[in-house]
């Protein structure tokens, strides 16, 4: 997960957290997320929420990590599946 390496002060990383955490509640309350690929889906949001906050801070950081996650959602990665068919 990529908040392991961010340098962030206690107050920071609690602000990224709960930015995190209301965006992908958000997002998992649509239920469009495959519940296969919830986990890589957070890890996905995750990178987002910290690209933008260490881009410009805190401001709408949430809302701005939904929109961003939805408009590069038809780049996001697959899971490929067990037949080895990668859509």
């Amino acid at each position: 997960m990529p908040f392991r390496s961010i340098v962030a002060t206690p107050e920071e990383v609690a602000v990224i957290v709960a930015a995190f955490e209301t965006a992908w509640g958000q997002i998992d309350a649509r239920g469009e997320i495959d519940r296969q690929r919830t986990s890589i889906q957070r890890e996905r949001l995750g990178y987002i929420v910290v690209g933008l906050w260490d881009a410009g801070g805190a401001g709408q950081l949430a809302e701005r990590a939904v929109q961003q996650f939805d408009a590069t959602a038809a780049n996001a990665p697959r899971l490929q599946r067990s037949t080895g068919d990668s859509r």
